[in-house]
């Protein structure tokens, strides 16, 4: 156990010192070409750089390290197993220096974790079933020990992120839908008139609460736009109500079938939008609730050029399948998205709250240029990104209200979500793996024969994961929901686990009652279409989110 634990400081400490000195070096700049006078003067500027300084104290760790575990351990164990510092120096150069890294050096770093795991087997080995299992489980427990470093990550980047806003900022986040004073706008607060985009398929559950919530807002100037491509949509009359109550708002229903492509909502959006009025476009899913300053709120985050983009907890959650779901959106969505925010920025957005101006979307080429991608709202905070324009997250959380769904209905949605994300970002997918640590760690304990280590492991990861999503799930987006049923985290872990698995498999997917092929790069294909397309019989319908 200790020689591992030196072994594990050893490449922690090697990896970190390279990472840190490549840090300061790019700071310092190319030496490659100074006199000697120059020279002088930039070994000055490297021995002053904080950068440079923890690195040499890093390697100088790592180096004691490697001499002490030298002095027990055998060289042909040792020097093998630090080879993993390869692979973490890879990671760090991915994650902290956001170097490029291709698929041939990916795939270099996966062989060398299997050679190490063969390299870490007791000498006295024999060809066995558990010996050739032994790999396997030094597999996992990498895995899991990624995956704790990741739940402490993800408490880390929601402190860093929320932390930073001011008391009345904290409030508002806390308390979404909760009526608050009329406060004057600031003269930093853009006062631009915004028109909100909402496209419907049918009736959601809750719908005329979630609509009449955008209505109630304390904002100068703003208007509605929902759009159906069916004049027999369940959702019109929930529309002709909500005008009849609230006819000092400018609500208009736009009724139009066109397609440019094979995403229904994206079409219904194009269709929707030479209708508004306004420069700024606020694209909301129909199953989005917020408080009345939730306009004032955003507008003084929105970006001049870009996008601007809200993170979403649940408001309202029927039954175990629907708090399965509402679960994962606060404590393994919304960590993975805090965490990417904090490595450099996130360069997607999500279906749930998107802000953004029509010249930036004219940039990025309008919607045809999303119409042909099952995650629509992903694609077009990437392509913004490309275009070198920000992608914003907001501080401000709405809330979506899920309605009751079936664990059939439930794991078809993740599913759909999973090939997805699968189709634009293989690698992101596949990097998710690490979200999923109660599971990874019960499979560690079980492969270790179920010892009272692997029970240890087990139980720690399954303390932190709970931690995580008490932090960042109830602490800061402050999810009720997810506060009074914490321990579904645990058994959504294995459902997760199992989605991601299944995604590798098949290019099928059911969304708005149809059927579509999903393509290498995220498109989709019509495949068939079923009955009762519109869905106009189902007003109890739940709307999938596209993020």
């Amino acid at each position: 156990m200790l020689t591992a634990l030196m072994v594990l400081m050893v490449v922690f400490s090697n990896a970190a010192g390279d990472v840190f000195l490549t840090k300061g070096m790019k700071q310092v700049g190319d030496v490659s070409a100074l006199n000697r006078l120059e020279l002088l003067r930039t070994i000055k500027r490297i021995a002053g750089n904080l950068n440079f300084i923890f690195g040499v104290a890093c390697l100088a760790v790592s180096f004691f390290s490697f001499l002490t575990v030298l002095s027990w351990a055998n060289l042909s164990f040792v020097v093998p197993a630090t080879a993993i510092v390869y692979v973490v120096t890879v990671l760090g150069a991915k994650f902290f220096l956001r170097e490029q890294i291709d698929r041939m050096r990916w795939a270099g770093t996966i062989l060398v974790c299997f050679g190490v795991a063969l390299i870490c087997l007791p000498e006295n080995h024999t060809l066995s079933l558990r010996t050739l299992l032994e790999p396997v489980r030094v597999f996992l427990g990498i895995l899991t020990a990624a995956s704790a470093c990741y739940y402490l990550a993800s408490i880390i980047a929601a402190e860093k992120f929320f932390g930073r806003g001011d008391a009345e900022t904290r409030r508002r986040r806390d308390n979404t839908l909760s009526p608050s004073p009329c406060l004057p706008l600031s003269a930093s607060v853009s006062k631009d008139p915004v028109s909100i985009l909402i496209p419907l398929c049918g009736a959601d559950f809750g719908a005329y609460q979630n609509y009449a919530s955008l209505c109630r807002q304390e904002y100068p100037e703003f208007e509605i736009l929902f759009g159906v491509g069916d004049s027999r949509d369940s959702s019109v009359p929930v529309i002709a109500g909500l005008q009849a109550d609230f006819p000092e708002v400018p609500i208009r229903l736009v009724i139009s079938g066109d397609e440019i492509g094979p995403n229904p909502k994206v079409s219904t959006l194009n269709n929707m939008l030479p209708q508004a009025s306004h420069e700024i476009l606020l694209m909301l899913d129909s199953d989005i609730r917020v408080g009345p300053d939730f306009l004032k709120a955003i507008s003084g985050e929105f970006p001049p050029d870009g996008l601007l983009t809200c993170l979403y907890r649940a408001g309202e959650a029927p039954g175990i399948p629907s708090k399965l779901e509402a679960a994962g959106i606060s404590s393994e969505f919304a960590p993975g998205v805090l965490v990417a925010q904090m490595a450099g920025g996130i360069s997607f957005a999500f279906g749930a709250a998107i802000a953004i101006s029509k010249k930036t979307l004219e940039t990025i080429g309008g919607f045809a240029a999303i119409a042909p991608y099952l995650a629509d709202d992903y694609m077009m905070g990437n392509l913004v990104r490309k275009a070198g324009l920000p992608v914003k997250l907001s501080r401000r959380i709405v809330e979506t209200v899920l309605s009751r769904l079936s664990i059939t209905d439930f794991v078809r949605h993740q599913l759909r979500w999973a090939r997805g994300i699968r189709a634009c970002a293989p690698w992101g997918h596949a990097g998710s793996l690490i979200a999923n640590g109660t599971a990874l760690s019960f499979l560690y304990f079980a492969f270790s024969g179920f010892s009272k280590f692997g029970l240890f492991v087990f139980a720690s990861v399954s303390v932190l994961r709970l931690w995580m999503a008490w932090m960042v799930g109830v602490r800061r987006l402050g999810d009720k929901i997810l506060r009074h049923n914490l321990p579904l985290v645990l058994l959504r872990d294995f459902f997760s686990l199992f989605i991601w698995s299944a995604a590798f498999f098949g290019k099928r997917v059911e969304w708005r009652n149809r059927v579509f092929r999903l393509e290498k790069d995220g498109k989709i294909i019509p495949e068939l279409t079923t009955k009762n397309e519109t869905k106009s019989d189902s007003p109890q319908r739940h709307r999938e989110k596209h993020s």
